[in-house]
């Protein structure tokens, strides 16, 4: 998965946690007892489909926050180990275990891209709503 930010209201991240276990840029991501996780319960933030698209050759969608819910859930944008590679590859960009997690708590307004499986892009339609899903993705609101 793969992933980033496209437009915040305010420009306010949490880079003060590690990651438990390695983690994919571009998915949502909470603090456990021992560090960053990918979600492990489906979040209560709603997201609008404002567009399907692909993003580095891969299927993606942005999402327009539309309720930012009571769960702690963030989106995890840690891109910087991109810079020290020889390809700038945003979509195998990954968050080291042990490593400090640069995330963003998703607030009503906020728009993010973010790449989805082949199944998910298929089953989503513009103006749907979506939730985090365990594992880190989206699924649709049911």
């Amino acid at each position: 998965m793969a992933g980033y930010m496209k437009k915040l209201n305010g420009y306010v991240y949490d880079g003060e946690h590690k990651a438990y276990a390695a983690l994919a840029n571009g998915t949502f991501v909470e603090i456990g007892a021992n560090g960053v996780v990918a979600v492990t319960a489906a979040g209560d933030a709603e997201f609008r489909v404002d567009e399907k698209t692909t993003l580095w050759g891969l299927p993606a969608v942005v999402l327009n926050c539309v309720i930012e819910g009571t769960k702690e859930q963030y989106f995890l944008e840690n891109d910087h180990d991109i810079y020290n590679k020889d390809t700038y590859d945003l979509a195998t960009a990954t968050c080291a275990v042990g490593e400090y997690c640069r995330m963003h708590r998703p607030v009503v307004n906020d728009q993010l891209i973010m790449t989805v499986s082949d199944e998910t892009y298929a089953a989503l339609a513009v103006g749907d709503t979506v939730k985090a899903a365990v594992g880190g993705s989206i699924a649709k609101k049911a």
